[in-house]
């Protein structure tokens, strides 16, 4: 394997954040093909770039990996013969001994689509970088994506919003903002959210605005369950008026769902 070659791929995934885990062999104990040091990238697309002593145990990492996809580094052991090891894995190989691995994600799991690139949307995402988030913003005009600062996202996107799936990744690990500007679409966007999966999803407006929303939604097949799990009001209740002090309510909600859920 190209030093060279590996590090390159690194770089190409990192540089979109695409899901990548890199796999270290720490320790091996007896016979084993493995030995420590052996190192790969794996991804959810296909890439398994590297040699960790092939065999059984290389595609059981891999296959792990692609399943259960951790989010925070962990370490584990592998049993290279019959042992019965619930809480780890056990393999087919007949070669004896076995082996650490250390799995550590390259990539940050945590990313927030802010569906507005307004004030409040571009006060969110700086403070949102800030935070270790991943930034999308989104909006359907183009020419306020343009102008709008570097420190306020990682990447922008234009959408008319008739399908948010093509600017949004909905999964385990995606928090959506919803605040469109006058809030004109924020109905039709919240619509196609509530379709998706999430780990978090608000609406900001007033009390009476999302009632007058969340109103018509039982007559279109959403229950009463899925629109509970809908942060509307959006943010904690600090009081907040300016761009920056709604921001800050907000991330301080999110940071809640993510350190206290």
């Amino acid at each position: 394997m190209e030093t060279t070659d590996y590090y390159h791929k690194l770089l190409e995934y990192n540089e979109t954040n695409q899901p990548l885990w890199q796999v270290f062999i720490v320790q091996t104990d007896g016979s084993s093909p493995a030995r420590a040091g052996m190192k790969m990238l794996i991804s959810t697309d296909g890439l398994a770039h590297g040699n960790l002593g092939g065999g059984d145990m290389e595609h059981k990492i891999i296959a792990f990996v692609r399943e259960k996809t951790p989010s925070a580094p962990l370490q584990l052991s592998f049993d290279l013969g019959q042992g019965d090891l619930a809480e780890h894995s056990s393999t087919s190989m007949i070669c004896g001994g076995s082996a650490s691995v250390f799995i550590e994600p390259l990539f940050n799991p945590n990313h927030l689509f802010i569906i507005g690139a307004g004030h409040c949307g571009k006060a969110l995402g700086q403070l949102a970088k800030l935070c270790g988030f991943r930034v999308r913003l989104i909006d359907n005009r183009e020419d306020i994506l343009r102008t709008a600062p570097l420190d306020c996202y990682h990447e922008k996107r234009y959408s008319d919003f008739i399908n948010i799936s093509a600017v949004v990744d909905f999964g385990p690990h995606s928090w959506i903002v919803i605040m469109t500007h006058g809030h004109v679409h924020d109905k039709e966007v919240l619509q196609q959210c509530l379709t998706q999966e999430s780990r978090y999803l608000g609406m900001i407006g007033s009390k009476t605005k999302v009632a007058q929303t969340f109103a018509t939604l039982p007559k279109q097949g959403f229950t009463t369950e899925t629109l509970a799990k809908v942060h509307a009001p959006i943010g904690m209740r600090i009081g907040s008026q300016s761009p920056y002090e709604i921001a800050i309510s907000i991330m301080a909600e999110i940071i809640a769902e993510l350190r206290l859920a």
